[in-house]
């Protein structure tokens, strides 16, 4: 049994997130991994994807994301609310993928969640949804009727 360091400590959720964009920019799913919490009921939703609880779902699912390479993700508009033990961040993720030997840019809304415990601030929840094409932003008129979700 190899002996595995400790994983660092991030007093804040902006650096606990940074840590884990740089984890997937190098492609290490363990470093990945430490940066979750403990909580069994942590939630994490690729982009039309199943909604997956607990730690072993997560990883199984990054573990196939990272097996097709490093995912260099670009963050933009990031909102932070946090209030004592819990922040919630909202932001744009620019994700480019080789597809044919071209690049493609893919912009994803996600919602990344924070706890603060004992080993400082973990991930509980990572939500991503795909935006739609920068030709088709602003077409459609804004619904006038009630919009539940």
């Amino acid at each position: 049994m190899r002996n595995k360091p400790p994983p660092f400590r991030y007093d804040s959720s902006l650096a606990a997130e940074d840590a884990i964009y740089e984890a997937l920019a190098h492609g290490d799913l363990e470093a990945l991994m430490a940066l979750w919490s403990d909580e069994e009921d942590s939630v994490c939703i690729h982009p039309s994807g199943p909604r997956l609880l607990g730690l072993e779902a997560i990883r199984q699912s990054w573990a196939i994301i990272l097996a097709q390479g490093s995912l260099v993700v670009d963050r933009s508009h990031i909102q932070v609310i946090a209030a004592g033990t819990m922040a919630v961040h909202n932001l744009i993720e620019s994700i480019q993928v080789l597809e044919a030997g071209r690049a493609r840019v893919y912009q994803m809304a996600c919602t990344n969640v924070y706890m603060h415990g004992s080993r400082g601030w973990r991930m509980v929840l990572h939500h991503a949804a795909a935006l739609q094409s920068d030709a088709n932003q602003g077409s459609e008129p804004a619904p006038t009727a009630r919009v539940l979700h």
